[in-house]
């Protein structure tokens, strides 16, 4: 039986060498065959290499086993014809083709050993042997022992300076390992030696694109297009290449001129569609994937593709449809299921959704996103302590995934239990520790547990990572307004929000509160009535911010309201309550 190593050869040798062994062997793709194999019907070993004049008989008995070589090899008894040519050997041992043949019936056998001692003796015999440096150059690179090989690659180039074949093997050895740039270099000799080569060419397009050089690739891809305008891998690279420029109504162009010249290529309306759904141009992509439906109807991937557009679109009824579709087809599709679960969450339909992602067995790929994805349901639905079963099995599963412990610290947080959401954000922030959206819930989660010290240090790590967070900034600024503590920067930090955010009433009720705590009450009753104005909706903390200023400012009447409108709001609220019968009983006191 054949091993990795032996395929791996023989492989290279038919789609490298780019010469026939013998009559027998494989020619490589669009390369030209060498002299010494030029005709199948040639032998390289004739009569008239056999030794001359007293030596007639012996040529006769060589060139008789070599041709019982022949027929065996023709049979595919590779042993046979090894034995035939070695016994021809004997008669003739100075024969450089016919140890040439040795040496590429050891590889068609398997034997690189002996491939490679055959080959070698050539070489001893005739170092200028091209036959003999390519077949150990190309046995060499499928073993991987690329130094050798390159070392053969660079013999044969020196014998054959003008044999392009031999470049094109170099540069592919470069690329196989990872030496780009004298990938590139010997690409462009072999261009100077023949600029008519489009595997050149296109090959080097693909090392640039590959390098990041789009430009280049792309005057590429066009120079080959120019020459042979049906090199199709050149057309899909051209409008690869115009996609990593960012030119994508000329990626479009070009895909679209090669599906009419194409119509049923999948690989080009599939980019095509994929393009379009990088420009959020959901229609047109959900109309070339119809158009693969087409082609192939029972195809599912390309129905999840239509199903995945739909759910783009919000068209949840048709996503859910489409997906249904498919699980028919494949009822093991946990991808598909996951998917429709996803979209049925988006729908509220909450229970069907957790229905479905249930039956995402344990071992598939997707059971941990489905766990989590059902605690994240369970916890909307206020479930929490089944939501934490689920999302500690999916921790289990995924310890290194920041956003488990990330859900896990929310649920506690709601629930007010804040010493286990400190534990839990601690643990997300130290999976991802630039994630701002962790740090500002545990800093908030420091705040809330009344560890001060700890959640300003949190928000002034946030803003250093991402000084444009305005949220931080208005946090961090009301805390110190709320504390009474560093009223300067208390107000510096909410204008910075401000700056970020100019209409965001959250921030201006936070700006009005800490001119109010700054004794600033004038400013501070501007401020918060710009920001009932501004908010879309009642806010009850801006209303009793309203009551505190106007009860410092001795407007009784005008504090009861306020507080009242805050009550409306929240009416558990027991602090503002407090504050109204205070006040009241003021009123009361004055003869209000």
């Amino acid at each position: 039986m054949a091993t990795a190593d032996s395929r791996r050869v023989l492989s290279g040798l038919c789609g490298m060498l780019g010469f026939a062994l013998f009559g027998q062997g494989c020619v490589a793709q669009q390369t030209a065959l060498p002299q010494a194999a030029a005709s199948r019907s040639a032998p390289l070993v004739t009569v008239a290499q056999a030794p001359e004049g007293g030596a007639e008989e012996a040529g006769a008995e060589a060139y008789y086993r070599f041709m019982r070589s022949l027929l065996a090899e023709q049979k595919g008894d590779y042993q046979a014809a090894i034995q035939w040519q070695k016994d021809a050997l004997q008669y003739d041992p100075a024969s450089v083709p016919m140890r040439n043949h040795l040496a590429a019936l050891y590889v068609k056998r398997g034997d690189f050993r002996n491939a490679i001692k055959a080959a070698e003796e050539v070489l001893a015999l005739d170092p200028k042997s091209l036959h003999a440096h390519l077949l150990l150059a190309t046995v060499y690179q499928g073993l991987r022992n690329l130094p050798a090989a390159e070392r053969h690659f660079r013999g044969a180039i020196e014998l054959s300076p003008a044999r392009i074949d031999t470049y094109l093997q170099l540069a592919s050895l470069f690329v196989e390992a990872k030496r780009t740039q004298e990938a590139i270099a010997i690409y462009l000799q072999a261009l100077e030696i023949d600029p008519a080569s489009l595997v050149a060419r296109y090959n080097l397009g693909r090392l640039y694109l590959e390098d990041g050089q789009h430009e280049q690739a792309s005057r590429l891809f066009q120079e080959t297009l120019d020459r042979d305008s049906d090199f199709e891998p050149a057309l899909v690279a051209l409008g690869i290449s115009f996609e990593a420029q960012g030119k994508f109504d000329e990626a479009k162009r070009v895909y679209r001129q090669a599906l009419e010249g194409d119509p049923r290529n999948r690989e080009l309306r599939e980019r095509l569609a994929q393009l379009y759904m990088k420009q959020k141009d959901l229609d047109a992509a959900l109309g070339e994937y119809r158009r693969l439906l087409d082609q192939e109807p029972s195809n599912s991937s390309v129905k999840l593709r239509i199903a995945l557009v739909h759910y783009e679109k919000k068209a949840y009824r048709e996503a859910v449809d489409t997906f249904h579709d498919i699980l028919r087809q494949e009822p093991a599709n946990h991808e598909v299921r996951y998917y429709l679960g996803l979209t049925l969450e988006d729908q509220k339909r909450h229970d069907e959704a957790l229905e479905e992602l249930a039956r995402i067995p344990a071992g598939s790929p997707r059971h941990p996103d489905a766990l989590f994805q059902r605690g994240y349901i369970l916890s909307q639905k206020e479930r929490y302590s089944e939501a934490i079963e689920l999302l500690s099995e999916a921790e289990g599963l995924r310890p290194k995934e920041g956003n488990i412990p990330y859900l896990l610290g929310l649920i506690h947080f709601q629930q007010k239990s804040y010493a286990e959401a400190i534990v839990q954000l601690e643990r997300a922030t130290r999976l991802e520790p630039n994630n701002v959206g962790y740090l500002y819930q545990l800093g908030s989660a420091f705040e809330r547990s009344r560890q001060m010290d700890k959640a300003e240090a949190i928000f002034r790590r946030l803003l250093v990572i991402d000084p444009k967070h305005a949220d931080a900034y208005n946090y961090l600024g009301y805390m110190f307004a709320d504390e009474g503590i560093n009223l300067d920067e208390s107000i510096a930090l909410v204008k910075k929000a401000l700056d970020l955010e100019p209409d965001n009433g959250a921030f201006v009720d936070s700006l009005g509160w800490a001119y109010y705590k700054k004794g600033m009450v004038d400013e501070a009753l501007v401020e918060l009535n710009r920001a009932a104005e501004l908010s879309k909706k009642e806010d009850p903390t801006i209303f009793e911010h309203l009551g505190d200023v106007y009860f410092k400012k001795g407007m009784v009447r005008e504090a009861i309201r306020d507080w009242e409108r805050s009550l409306a709001l929240d009416s558990a609220n027991e602090a503002i309550q407090r504050k109204v019968r205070s006040a009241r009983d003021l009123l009361s006191r004055e003869g209000g």
